[in-house]
């Protein structure tokens, strides 16, 4: 891959990325919660607290942009991996506009499952 304008975005979206999932990581593997039983309403993998993030609106403007800068930082990479592969360079313009319409289609799907969870769960 050539360094440029879009090579940096995507290091400064795995940097993004490190954080975010170190956060994520932390709040659900390793917070005191975790050593409760699924039901137990402390854990946080339980309903009532998935239905409070759910809730949080912070919690939902993090989780879209989790679900964006990951679709970009992993699809840009697997574009690279893809076309500095000799037999799918001639291909590049063909797996370019297929990963932009999947990601494009992912991050709809994404958004839209955490603002309606926002929005309308109980």
């Amino acid at each position: 891959m050539k360094g440029g304008k879009v090579w940096f975005l995507h290091m400064m979206a795995g940097a993004v990325l490190f954080f975010l999932l170190t956060g994520h990581i932390a709040l659900m593997h390793f917070s005191p919660g975790t050593i409760h039983e699924w039901s137990h309403p402390e854990n946080p993998l339980s309903w009532g607290q998935v239905l409070t993030r759910a809730k949080d609106l912070f919690s939902a403007i993090i989780y879209t942009l989790f679900i964006g800068i990951g679709l970009f930082h992993g699809f840009y990479g697997l574009f690279g991996i893809l076309t500095e592969v000799n037999t799918l360079k001639n291909y590049r313009k063909f797996i370019a506009f297929f990963l932009i319409i999947l990601g494009v289609f992912l991050f709809l799907y994404g958004t839209i499952t955490t603002w309606y969870a926002f929005f309308y769960l109980k």
